[in-house]
């Protein structure tokens, strides 16, 4: 790594680290970038609102990470450089085959000023109850004190595609089996830790629309729908609830899982 590159990491890390205490619901995605035979390349950003990435995430925080390949085996995802923006990875997958990429990032915890708190509601539709627990905390005078945990993955199709990578929070997809049109069906399904998640709220959001499709999985943690628009595609979702050790505070786990539609 260059001096140039050393000294941006540190100074991503740093600012990374300070939008930790600043977080809405900010998520962090993939997006496929051009490369050369034999190697894959991504950017992951993390941003407000998909598709515009604003910060690069420095790969001392990759908790977990690589690339599945259709035959289980996973690769190394590795660090090329920060941009102002997004940090570069690359995967060389052993065969000329199809990939499943994630990260999952180390947790962070945070205090979320009172006057984000509805806004961070908003952007995650947490539960009835969660909302109930947090009127009794404020009622208390105790601030918003949370711990998470984010999880990124992009699949490049195939039968990589359908099959969980391991992250705390996974999505990954069903159905069809091969590429995904505009105006076709899909299905998808979401584990947390291994494990279906019902009734859980999903935003899909498309790069060319501000205004993002609300589902809910069923009882085996699946949604199913109709892509209506060609292009980069976004699956998005926050698991908020009270700490087990400490019902004060509260922990989530964040997923996203970026996909391509084509026309």
């Amino acid at each position: 790594m260059s001096d140039a590159n050393k000294v941006a990491r540190r100074l991503f890390a740093a600012a990374f680290a300070a939008a930790a205490v600043q977080a809405g619901a900010h998520d962090t995605w993939f997006e496929l970038l051009p490369s050369l035979p034999g190697e894959a390349l991504f950017a992951l950003g993390t941003g407000n609102r998909f598709p515009l990435a604003e910060l690069a995430v420095d790969s001392q925080y990759f908790a977990r990470s690589g690339c599945r390949g259709i035959d289980g085996a996973v690769q190394p995802l590795e660090a090329l450089r920060y941009t102002a923006k997004a940090t570069v990875l690359r995967s060389r997958p052993v065969a000329a085959a199809p990939l499943a990429c994630f990260v999952q990032l180390a947790p962070f915890e945070f205090e979320l000023p009172a006057d984000k708190i509805e806004i961070y509601f908003n952007e995650i539709r947490p539960s009835a109850e969660v909302r109930a627990a947090w009127a009794g905390l404020q009622a208390r005078g105790l601030p918003f004190i949370e711990r998470y945990t984010k999880s990124a993955r992009i699949d490049l199709g195939g039968a990589a595609a359908s099959h969980p990578v391991g992250t705390s929070m996974d999505a990954f997809r069903l159905a069809p089996a091969g590429a995904l049109t505009s105006g076709g069906e899909a299905s998808f399904q979401l584990l947390q830790d291994g494990r279906p998640l019902a009734d859980f709220p999903v935003e899909l959001v498309n790069e060319r629309s501000p205004v993002g499709l609300w589902l809910r999985t069923d009882a085996e943690g699946r949604i199913r729908t109709r892509l209506t628009l060609p292009g980069r595609w976004l699956l998005r979702g926050t698991d908020l609830r009270l700490s087990p050790t400490d019902p004060t505070r509260w922990q989530s786990q964040f997923i996203t899982y970026a996909f391509t539609v084509l026309r």
